[in-house]
């Protein structure tokens, strides 16, 4: 088995990939008892156990297997990402309808080599690439599913609800019969990913990195209601009997009958709502503040003042537009942003430079270097990037 990164070709040696084909097959629920066994006895060998257990992380599985998919250069390697058919009893089937996306022996012995840090053949070099179109679902029963822009076309769940995949445009539909207590889904996308997705009723949901929605297999008959983290864009489908409400943490709470809107609610960071089209009424405690478009509601972190102001819309909602428009923003903040997006941490050496401001309008796929070239090329500050982590200075 090879593995090409750059051009370069890593050889797995046999014992490595006959102990990633076990894996494949533990995973698959196909292993016999023998190669049960011989698991078994690679897993009493020191620190097997711990290295199987984070290639079966079921929670790191879905941030690997896309970054694995980043390396597929080669049409050949496409043709190797074949996703296997829902319904076999097995392994994966406890993680849920996961099970449809199994993974192909290549990745299993990438993640085998990528995860194992005393292994003797080289470790792939990780490329600061743009995020893409990724997600995990949870079920209300407790299956997961791994989401992806061309993971499938339609998926029964058995939940009773169906996926269905328009062209990276995730639905989601239930046949469930609404009872007093409905239950609900948990939608969240990983850093360097976003996700599109269309509710039961209608409503329009785009997701930014690091965030999470909380949705019901159906809305009530008085009311929708979701609960939501980090950032997303609402087009709220128009129903003037059920108010749509997002809930925040902190007590925050978004009350619209349809309209468009963006909501910004990272952990360590103010909180905003910003107006695109429509009105929307936002409430805390006893406070209540009506918005107009064109208008944004911010507080601060942790504080229960709730001030509202005219801003340039576009600015807050380019990223669903495929691109960033950061208008005489704080540097710091800039670099924030675009470390969610490429998935890297940022280091200022040089802290008086966090306060510097730039207008830079970007597409959010474009090479990161190129990103910082554009920053660099002011001449206010100099950056220098090794491996996921990039210096400020």
């Amino acid at each position: 088995m090879y593995i090409r990164s750059k051009g370069n070709f890593y050889k797995m040696g046999h014992k490595d990939t006959e102990i990633s084909n076990l894996i494949y097959c533990f995973l698959r629920g196909t292993l016999v008892e023998e190669k049960q066994k011989e698991l078994n006895r690679w897993l009493e060998e020191p620190g097997n156990r711990e290295l199987f257990d984070r290639i079966c992380d079921k929670e790191q599985i879905l941030k690997k297997s896309f970054r694995f998919d980043r390396y597929d250069k080669e049409k050949s390697w496409k043709q190797l990402e074949k996703k296997m058919q829902v319904g076999r009893k097995s392994y994966w089937r406890r993680w849920g309808v996961a099970a449809s996306l199994m993974l192909p022996l290549l990745f299993v012995g990438w993640l085998y080599m990528h995860e194992n840090d005393k292994s003797s053949f080289a470790v792939i070099k990780k490329e600061i690439v743009p995020g893409m179109v990724c997600a995990r679902l949870e079920l209300a029963n407790g299956e997961v599913l791994h989401l992806g822009k061309d993971t499938i076309t339609s998926l029964a769940l058995t939940n009773g609800g169906v996926i269905k995949n328009d062209r990276g445009a995730f639905s989601y539909f239930s046949d469930t019969v609404l009872g007093n207590d409905s239950k609900y889904n948990v939608m969240t996308t990983p850093r360097a990913g976003e996700f599109k997705l269309v509710l039961p009723d209608g409503t329009v949901v785009w997701m930014n990195a690091e965030s999470y929605l909380r949705f019901p297999e159906v809305f009530a008959e008085k009311s929708r209601k979701v609960y939501a983290k980090g950032e997303l864009y609402f087009e709220v489908a128009h129903d003037e009997k059920r108010p749509f409400k997002v809930e925040v943490e902190d007590g925050y709470v978004i009350e619209v009958l349809g309209t468009e809107f963006n909501m910004r609610a990272y952990k360590g960071l103010p909180w905003a709502t910003t107006l695109v089209k429509g009105k929307v009424l936002i409430e805390k405690g006893e406070k209540r503040v009506v918005l107009r478009p064109g208008q944004q509601a911010v507080s601060p972190v942790g504080g229960e003042i709730i001030q509202v102001k005219e801003v340039n819309v576009e600015s807050y909602i380019a990223w669903r537009k495929g691109y960033f428009l950061f208008d005489n923003e704080r540097l710091e903040d800039i670099m924030h942003e675009l470390s969610r997006w490429y998935d890297v941490q940022v280091f200022f050496e040089n802290q008086q430079v966090k306060d510097e401001r730039f207008s830079v309008e970007l597409r959010r796929h474009d090479d990161f270097k190129d990103v910082l070239d554009l920053i660099e090329r002011t001449g206010s500050v100099k950056i220098t990037i090794k491996e996921h982590t990039v210096f400020v200075r």
